[in-house]
């Protein structure tokens, strides 16, 4: 059976388990005595050990085991939660999501990574006066006294994996997670390429029978459950082995393959005092979107009325009823809208899964700078479509790097300038309108506007004396090479991959704009559309070819004579101002001669008033946006095409770049 549909299922909800323990780890850093906070991370360790082992992640099976004993140990109250623990965990959660995308095990760097960290671990463990085996021996010491002695047996379930536990919603990860809590388990599949028939899962525990069938009471019908001894099969013990020989020798049952696997699992490390040297991983895109349920009820019902919708329209055509086939034409032509407003609802997401990484990395950063930062979030709730989210994720990072690290003063700068030795990073999000406003910022130094005109003129970017606002100042920051950064860091530099954030921003048809003030701080402002797929466009035809424009970037659209055209200068008289125009004929070298009476639609851009010349205009038209591909790939203008009704291609126009030419 081909399980790689079930291997990305369990790497989704390990990711998802990883990104709760890393939100985990930050609450418990500022309460670490938060006991509810010490258990969630010990159950995130024990789920995600408990899948791994399954899909052939034997080193984070392993990994996680090491770091579990710590965290085992903290909530019986035989440790504290110290920084030096908390930072392990971090790197032990950064290795787990390097190990997901390296299964075989082969990156250098991951296997140098992977020793380090066990000799950490075991190294912590050692300064605890802790060994793995004083450990397990104290948790047999420490067990409740019963009136009937303990019994250890050893049970095997042999599961048969199949596509249907995935339609009747069956999570694999967390029922391995259970078993886990049972006793010591070993997992052992014949998986190879991908392709297997059957997990074999021991389980020694002293639980019985009826504790293992109730954690797989949903997956029963596709595993069987076994009793091979009443001993630990595992176990060093002489006479234990005996018998386990005497076991082989009457069922004609090996068991050296699980045996080599458990001396690998519970092998106690060697002590390295190396440094933990594990890089921040980069955000991964994850495949999935948890949808509310409400959102998929409301989708049945369309679905239901669309089929009956049908079934009238198939009817009043057979009775050739005109008026019958015209109000199933309309109803149909209101279910595709709601049809389109609930697909769109279905793919926003929050922004709390991306803002949780930001307050990662301003952890990791205020540490490597030995700056006191306070990330203050608001509008986390906000939503987006998932496309944008996966895609802004970078931009932002980057922008809250450089308030980090050129922003913000340190500590003592901070006190000599009569400020608060913390500094603050604050992460606003809102909606107006068809919008989606994500405001990033700092109350650092703030941008020296006459240091970025000297350094844009000494870069050849402007020339000398040239009259610039303070808006067309901070905007020089956004061009290729630009930076104002006298020292560069690993961490930014003040313009360093800031043309990247906006053109990563632009391609998603959104705006960034920057706001500061010397010595309070600076503000970058991204300005979003909720979603890039359907947009409400203004179709305009010039030279017969049809464009669409995004409604949201339209001021207004008015009639005029071409002889208004000062075509020398490109200027257009607009309520008594000269703005300048573009004319789409000569953007295609159009050979014939445009109509005495022209339209001109008028594009507000962010503050920036500039005019389309059309032949005509055709009117609202909500648009569904598709690649255009390589055909016009050298005009950078025409970011995608729509289908019309009538089969005709709109193309649409990235009215900021257009704006640029």
């Amino acid at each position: 059976m081909d399980i790689s549909h079930l291997k990305q299922k369990f790497i989704d909800e390990a990711n998802d388990l990883l990104n709760n323990l890393d939100s985990d780890l930050l609450e418990l850093e500022s309460n670490p005595l938060n006991k509810p906070n010490i258990d969630q991370i010990f159950r995130s360790m024990h789920t995600i050990k408990g899948a791994s082992g399954m899909y052939g992640y034997n080193k984070i099976t392993e990994i996680t085991h090491e770091l579990e004993t710590l965290f085992d140990l903290a909530r019986e109250q035989k440790i504290t939660i110290t920084k030096k623990l908390i930072d392990l965990t971090f790197s032990t959660s950064d290795h787990i999501r390097n190990l997901l995308n390296d299964p075989d095990f082969n990156n250098n760097e991951n296997i140098k990574n992977h020793s380090i960290l066990i000799e950490n671990i075991s190294t912590f463990l050692k300064s605890l006066n802790i060994t793995h085996n004083q450990y397990n021996h104290k948790k047999q010491e420490n067990l409740p006294p019963t009136d009937k002695p303990t019994c250890i047996q050893t049970w095997q379930i042999l599961l048969y994996p199949d596509e249907e536990m995935l339609f009747r919603g069956i999570n694999l990860t967390y029922i391995i997670g259970d078993l886990f809590t049972l006793g010591k388990c070993i997992i052992h599949s014949n998986a190879e390429n991908d392709n297997i028939t059957f997990w074999s899962i021991f389980i020694i525990t002293e639980k019985g029978k009826d504790a293992i069938e109730d954690i797989i009471i949903f997956i029963s019908d596709y595993c069987k459950l076994n009793k091979i001894a009443d001993f630990d099969i595992f176990n060093e013990d002489e006479l234990l082995r005996k018998n386990k020989e005497e076991y082989e020798r009457e069922n004609n049952f090996k068991l050296s393959s699980e045996k080599e696997n458990v001396n690998q699992q519970f092998s106690a490390p060697t002590l390295n005092t190396n440094p933990i040297n594990i890089k921040n991983s980069k955000f991964q895109k994850s495949s999935r979107i948890h949808v509310d349920a409400s959102k998929l009820d409301t989708l049945m019902n369309l679905v239901t009325e669309l089929v009956t919708t049908k079934s009238e329209l198939l009817l009043s055509i057979q009775n050739n009823t005109a008026e019958k086939t015209s109000e199933a034409a309309e109803k149909i032509d209101k279910l595709a809208k709601l049809f389109s407003e609930n697909a769109l609802s279905i793919r926003l997401v929050s922004l709390q899964e991306m803002i949780f990484k930001y307050q990662r990395l301003i952890r990791d950063l205020s540490g490597q700078l030995g700056k006191k930062i306070n990330f203050s979030i608001k509008g986390e709730d906000t939503e987006l479509d998932k496309n944008i989210v996966d895609i802004i994720a970078e931009p932002i990072m980057h922008l809250i790097r450089n308030c980090v690290d050129h922003g913000l003063e340190t500590p003592d700068k901070r006190v000599e300038y009569g400020k608060e030795e913390t500094g603050n990073i604050f992460f606003n999000a809102f909606e107006s309108g068809n919008n989606v406003y994500i405001k990033i910022g700092d109350d650092g130094v703030g941008i020296n506007t006459d240091y970025v005109y000297n350094k844009a003129i000494e870069k050849g970017f402007i020339q000398p004396g040239a009259q610039l606002t303070e808006k067309e100042i901070f905007d020089l920051i956004f061009l290729p090479g630009f930076s104002t950064a006298q020292n560069l860091t690993e961490i930014s530099g003040r313009g360093v991959g800031m043309d990247i954030v906006r053109k990563k921003i632009s391609e998603i048809r959104g705006e960034v704009v920057i706001e500061s003030t010397q010595g309070k701080g600076t503000t970058f402002t991204i300005k979003l559309q909720q979603t890039i797929s359907i947009i409400d466009t203004l179709l305009i035809v010039s030279d017969g070819i049809t464009y669409a424009i995004p409604i949201g970037d339209v001021e207004c659209c008015d009639l005029a004579s071409s002889e208004i055209l000062n075509y020398q200068n490109a200027l257009v008289e607009y309520k008594e101002n000269l703005i300048p125009f573009i004319n789409l004929r000569n953007k295609f070298n159009s050979q014939t001669l445009p109509p005495e009476k022209i339209k001109l639609i008028i594009i507000n851009k962010q503050e920036y008033l500039f005019a389309i010349v059309a032949d005509d205009i055709i009117g609202q038209h909500q648009s569904v946006i598709k690649p255009v591909g390589e055909t016009f790939s050298g005009i950078n203008f025409l970011t995608g095409a729509s289908i019309l009704g009538d089969g005709t291609i709109a193309l649409l126009i990235d009215t900021d770049k257009l704006k640029t030419l």
